[in-house]
């Protein structure tokens, strides 16, 4: 997804940043978990969690600490999700049947609609 798509399509949240952004991976960091590829394996186990979700510090920082915080309750009960943790404020653990790109658009959205709520206040 490049600059154009993001813009069109997450309007909100790319209006709080300041900076250039042209790749999905600047916004969240969806990986797969699997033992053999993940930095964090050690974190989630890869049977109960097949995806690792990362917010970067400049997502933190756009949404505020407020609405930064409502991120893993939002993130849990999206219907895409089967199985939740939360290691940390920006590293999630999820169970999805989901592809890479289908999890990055739902998260993205969430963040897109949390925007908002910083544009309107």
């Amino acid at each position: 997804m490049d600059r154009e798509e993001l813009l069109k399509n997450y309007p909100n949240i790319m209006k709080l940043l300041d900076e250039d952004i042209d790749e999905r991976r600047f916004l969240v960091v969806v990986d797969p978990n699997v033992e053999e590829e993940a930095d964090e394996a050690d974190v989630f186990d890869p049977t109960e969690y097949n995806w690792m979700i990362f917010f970067p510090e400049r997502i933190k920082e756009a949404l505020g600490e407020e609405l930064f915080s409502k991120l893993p309750k939002i993130v849990e009960e999206l219907e895409i999700v089967e199985e939740f943790f939360a290691d940390d404020e920006d590293l999630f653990g999820i169970w999805s049947e989901s592809t890479e790109e289908e999890i990055a658009n739902e998260i993205l959205k969430v963040l897109d609609d949390l925007a908002k709520e910083v544009k309107d206040a």
